[in-house]
């Protein structure tokens, strides 16, 4: 039996010596120049660096997109929703007026007015405070107590004294004059004092269930708008809330109204 004898190959003494020269020249110029290789290797990595910074990003960024694109969303499907819920009760509304409507058809109380049309002459702070002056008087048909109206169904004041061809009308709002009102839709019965230019205050229980934009009104057949609740203020060493209310229309900014002939 011949056994061959294995030689060693003559690269790997090449990658020896390969090895052995390099970790000399990195041992010898790191000794002598000690700045050589961060000099170097510092530019290549920066490189890297901001290879990554540009990447993490970019990520950051993406995250942000879609984070935003989801809350949009969200959002459009809250308003859609919102606004649902408001053509139901816009619907729901309508349901009740036609039904008020036809209640008062069926026993002759229509509620429907004889209206004429006025021109404001005068208003504060030309007339006196919370008074208007008007273009009709008892020539058209107008007389003392007859209710006016602005931009329709905004019930304002009521005629307090009427000549031939004019009239003056007392807003609700004069300071000191007492109404007595209606408070949201479920008709809280309550007293309101006019302050001046159409404002109002009242008070009710501390436990009465109240909110703002609630709507005011006065007893009466006709459907309107007396006010809107614009700030309810709570002293909890009181037993009672105070709220203040505005009338929804502008009076210096009103040009005409309409004086209701049909209720004395």
């Amino acid at each position: 039996m011949t056994y061959l004898k294995r030689s060693k190959r003559p690269g790997q003494g090449r990658t020896a010596t390969l090895v052995v020269g390099g970790l000399a020249l990195v041992f010898a110029i790191t000794y002598f120049f000690p700045a050589f290789f961060p000099s170097v290797f510092f530019p290549v990595g920066s490189l890297f660096w901001k290879a990554e910074s540009s990447s993490v990003g970019f990520f950051v960024s993406m995250g942000k997109i879609v984070q935003s694109k989801y809350s949009l969303v969200e959002e459009n499907k809250r308003l859609s929703e919102e606004i649902a819920a408001r053509d139901r009760s816009v619907l729901m509304l309508d349901d009740i007026q036609s039904e008020n409507e036809r209640l008062k058809n069926a026993l002759a109380r229509t509620g429907k007015g004889s209206y004429v049309l006025a021109v404001i002459l005068t208003r504060p702070p030309v007339s006196p405070y919370d008074t208007l002056v008007l273009d009709v008087g008892t020539k058209d048909g107008v007389t003392v107590g007859d209710k006016v109206y602005a931009e329709g169904d905004v019930l304002i004041g009521d005629i307090a004294e009427a000549y031939g061809g004019e009239s003056k009308v007392s807003l609700y709002s004069m300071p000191g004059r007492k109404t007595s009102i209606l408070v949201g839709t479920s008709t809280i019965a309550a007293e309101a004092i006019g302050r001046g230019g159409g404002n109002f205050i009242f008070t009710l229980p501390a436990q009465t269930p109240l909110v703002e934009r609630s709507t005011i009104s006065v007893p009466s057949i006709k459907s309107h708008t007396f006010g809107i609740v614009d700030r309810i203020m709570v002293d909890s060493t009181d037993s009672v809330q105070t709220i203040l209310f505005r009338s929804p229309v502008n009076i210096s900014e009103l040009r005409f109204v309409e004086v209701d002939k049909s209720f004395r």
